[in-house]
């Protein structure tokens, strides 16, 4: 307890990690428990883009009025919420109040969202540094995956008579809130003077450099494109593909770490120089998959698609943030780490709210609105891609 207390960078670091781990527990199986309680993929669907809509409204609201001072304190208020309602769904398990279920799941997922939203300016407060903010990102990802592994070999199993399944996730998933929780509130913050948020002069600076703008319009529909065709991964895979929670899980699983191996390989041996190549391989080889989709209608290319998608999440994220969040004037840094990680969300929300629409219709169909939007996500980035070299040269 003496180290949590002496060391803020360990705390916060310990904070994540516990907090990762009840994520990975039961974040990947939220829309299999709302499936399991006769809510359907349409309805799941409107739960999940409805909470991104308000962790955006809330997030703004803690950037704006909030200081990282009080941030903590924040945090731990969001904590106890997210506690209160998981408890309340599981008590809700099983029964006929499917409307209960929905406003609890809607706001349980934004107080999720928001807590790990709020991670990096408490980070920024407590030290400015690249080695913590590498270790938040490591931390972060590494027991989120530890998290899902663990569920991912127990699901189904019986232990001590009791049988695994998604509420015991959920239950789990609380435990390890509580005991972040309980390491959160052992971080010293130090009171300092604060400038207080300026939103003339920051509207000012975007103005006078649109092309912010510009960056995050193209970050929302890379975003809306996720969530179009993986807005609910775990039903996709498992209700039209027909895999195992568990055999769907370890596939996602499996996948993600290919992905992370896969970022730092590109980083060190296949970057190119021009980056309308790297955006070629991310994303215009997308593009061609989800046009062969529309073409073909077949299961086997869509798994095909999906392992590539998987695999191509981490590598060639460098090609537009990178330079814009490295470039941005320190004191508007954050604001547009904010407004990048809200681009996001709102992106997320909307393209999950089309997965719900199109979910059972036939793959041909299911394609049409990830391929309409990526035809027009990779043009403006190629647009985006112009335009930061110009800068450049400039």
């Amino acid at each position: 307890m003496k180290k949590l207390k002496a060391n803020k960078s360990f705390c916060l670091l310990f904070f994540l990690a516990l907090f990762g781990f009840s994520i990975g527990l039961f974040d990947n199986y939220r829309e299999l428990w709302m499936n399991a309680n006769n809510l359907s993929t349409t309805t799941i669907s409107h739960v999940i883009s409805i909470s991104y809509i308000v962790t955006v409204f809330v997030l703004f609201y803690f950037t704006i009025k909030v200081t990282t001072n009080k941030l903590k304190w924040g945090i731990c208020i969001t904590l106890a919420l997210n506690m209160m309602t998981g408890t309340a769904l599981i008590c809700l398990n099983h029964t006929e109040h499917t409307f209960l279920i929905k406003f609890l799941m809607f706001f349980n997922i934004a107080f999720s969202q928001l807590i790990l939203a709020s991670v990096y300016p408490l980070m920024m407060h407590i030290k400015k540094d690249d080695v913590l903010y590498t270790k938040k990102s490591f931390v972060e990802s590494l027991f989120s995956k530890l998290g899902f592994l663990l569920v991912a070999i127990l699901l189904g199993k019986t232990i001590f008579h009791t049988q695994i399944n998604y509420n015991i996730c959920l239950l789990l998933s609380i435990i390890f809130n509580f005991l972040a929780l309980i390491v959160l509130l052992f971080l010293q913050m130090d009171t300092k003077k604060e400038e207080i948020f300026n939103m003339k002069k920051t509207i000012c600076y975007f103005n006078n450099n649109k092309v912010l703008y510009f960056f995050l319009f193209v970050n929302f529909l890379g975003d809306m494109i996720w969530g179009a065709i993986l807005g609910m991964p775990m039903l996709l895979l498992t209700e039209n593909l027909h895999f195992s929670s568990n055999f769907a899980s370890f596939f996602i699983l499996g996948l993600g770490i290919c992905s992370n191996i896969l970022s730092m390989l590109v980083v060190k041996y296949f970057r190119f120089k021009n980056d309308h190549y790297n955006l070629l391989m991310k994303y215009g080889l997308r593009v061609i998959l989800y046009v062969l989709l529309f073409i073909t209608n077949s299961k086997f290319l869509l798994l095909i698609t999906l392992v590539y998608l998987f695999l191509t999440d981490c590598p060639y994220s460098f090609i537009f943030s990178s330079y814009f969040i490295n470039n941005i004037e320190e004191k508007y840094s954050l604001f547009l780490t904010t407004l990048k990680y809200c681009s996001s969300l709102l992106g997320k929300a909307i393209g999950t709210f089309f997965c719900g629409i199109v979910f059972h219709f036939e793959i041909r169909y299911f394609i049409i609105p990830t391929l309409i939007i990526s035809i027009i996500h990779y043009l403006f980035a190629i647009a985006l891609i112009g335009k930061r070299e110009n800068i450049v040269k400039s």
